[in-house]
């Protein structure tokens, strides 16, 4: 935008003129000092005066050449670490999730080449009760047995150095394969939470100076508020598609799902389950039974389903199961393990009431075999649940073409 005047232009090449006539008077007038004195009083021949005068004048061109060099190095290389910094924080404000801010942290301290393995934890929170810690990379042979319970970074933010492995105290959880070098693990928090850890191992022993702990530490300040609120952001869509009673995903995430696995997927079945009679609980019992209920049904789906599927209250009393890459013959059995557990589990109490077991009618569809799209595969599942009811509920029907739509 500002460019450079011809008037600053001349001013450069001057002061380079005027530098190197002042340079070459600071050469001529000592080397006219030293000639005239060696001549009137050291009884050398001119060769051998100027052989010994010209080579400590090279060692003291070599020597400021060394140093101006080291110099220009050192400055070369800050500016190429803080060329790398910024664009570290240009791809970290243009990441779209927290795992995202996690892998260019990774990738970023990884391309420093500065150690022989990176390693990365973060904290994931699927839930409020279920936590589980995750690792970016899957090296053959990472540092530790990572133990959550027990990890005093984990519990206390604090971090570790070792300097030494031969000779220091280890962390307790570390591999023993690795029976030399150092390592530093590094807390990425959030106050006094936990959200990740940043593990570095090298081979070289005494390795990790203040200069580079404070270079990581620095790539760390930077990624925290960025995961804080890329952490949030997810909370925050999280409970806009998330029921508030059973925290399960709700029908306007579910029909975006699956809408999103059927373009992707060549197979997936659909269980459609309902609560038999749940209406007799509500009147009976009362709705606060009739909401412990629905918690406790939820909870059972969730345990009888893979990592792999996903279940959404689809409304009132009725829930729908997603099974990606699934037959309808594995689909059939884990609705009938839906059934046996629900027919089984424990209802809670209500004011001292204790509410009756209940039972579940699931109706099961699958596509391409039933639909080729999202409502008709819904319909066929809804079909599939109704002959369930029909047949005298707590019972799983697969959808067929007989039953019509």
């Amino acid at each position: 935008m500002f460019k450079k005047s011809p008037l600053k232009k001349r001013l450069g090449t001057f002061s380079i003129i005027i530098i190197a006539i002042l340079a070459a008077i600071a050469l001529s007038v000592p080397t006219y000092i030293v000639f005239d004195w060696c001549n009137n009083n050291v009884k050398l021949s001119f060769t051998m005066i100027a052989t010994i005068y010209s080579g400590i004048l090279y060692i003291v061109i070599v020597v400021i050449l060394s140093i101006l060099l080291s110099i220009l190095s050192k400055q070369h290389a800050h500016a190429k670490e803080l060329k790398n910094f910024k664009n570290f924080t240009d791809v970290l404000h243009r990441s779209s999730s927290e795992i995202e801010v996690y892998e260019t942290l990774y990738t970023f301290v990884r391309n420093m080449h500065l150690v022989n393995h990176v390693t990365l934890f973060y904290r994931n929170d699927r839930s409020a009760n279920d936590i589980t810690w995750q690792r970016i990379t899957n090296e053959r042979m990472p540092l530790c047995r990572m133990e959550p319970r027990n990890c005093p970074l984990i519990k206390y933010g604090r971090e570790c150095y070792v300097k030494n492995i031969a000779t220091d105290i280890t962390c307790a959880y570390q591999l023993s394969e690795h029976k030399a070098g150092s390592y530093v693990c590094l807390p990425i928090t959030n106050g006094n939470l936990t959200l990740g850890i940043l593990q570095l191992y090298t081979k070289s022993r005494y390795f990790f100076d203040d200069t580079i702990i404070s270079k990581l530490k620095s790539y760390i300040e930077v990624a925290k508020p960025i995961i804080s609120s890329k952490k949030t952001l997810h909370q925050l869509n999280k409970k806009a598609t998330t029921d508030k009673l059973t925290k399960l995903y709700n029908r306007s995430f579910l029909e975006q799902y699956l809408e999103n696995q059927i373009e992707t997927s060549s197979k997936l079945s659909v269980i459609m389950l309902d609560i038999d009679h749940f209406k007799r609980i509500n009147d009976t019992y009362g709705h606060a039974a009739g909401d412990a209920v629905l918690v406790v049904f939820s909870q059972v789906i969730l345990r009888c389903l893979r990592r792999t599927d996903l279940v959404a209250r689809y409304g009132g009393e009725e829930f729908i199961a997603i099974l990606p890459a699934t037959d309808t013959g594995t689909a059939l059995s884990i609705a009938e393990r839906i059934r046996e557990s629900v027919a089984t589990e424990p209802m809670p109490k209500i004011n001292n009431i204790q509410i009756p077991n209940i039972t579940c009618s699931l109706g099961v569809s699958a596509f391409p075999i039933f639909a080729t799209n999202k409502n008709t595969l819904l319909k066929t599942a809804d079909v599939a649940l109704y002959k369930a009811k029909q047949s005298g509920r707590n019972c799983v029907k697969l959808y067929t073409k007989e039953m019509g739509i």
